[in-house]
């Protein structure tokens, strides 16, 4: 291989992972990551999900008629 190939591949190989490290580190200004946490529980064949909002302390249980719901419109299980 000619040296300019292999310049050509390291530039194209940052540049792809520059590329992917900004998709995938790419947000809000101000969004707050790992606010949310899932929990789940498993009895009698039954699977639980909550939802931990870890900024206000609010837990919520997760069912089949919300589970498109924001997590705004859930009803807190306290």
């Amino acid at each position: 291989m000619k040296m300019s190939q292999h310049i050509v591949y390291l530039v194209l190989g940052a540049m792809i992972t520059l590329g992917l490290v900004f998709i995938i580190g790419a947000g809000p200004n101000g969004s707050q990551v790992g606010r949310y946490q899932v929990s789940t529980c498993l009895k009698r064949d039954w699977v639980y999900v909550y939802v931990i909002d870890t900024a206000t302390g609010t837990v919520k249980f997760v069912d089949e008629k919300n589970e498109n719901k924001p997590f705004e419109e859930i009803k807190s299980s306290r």
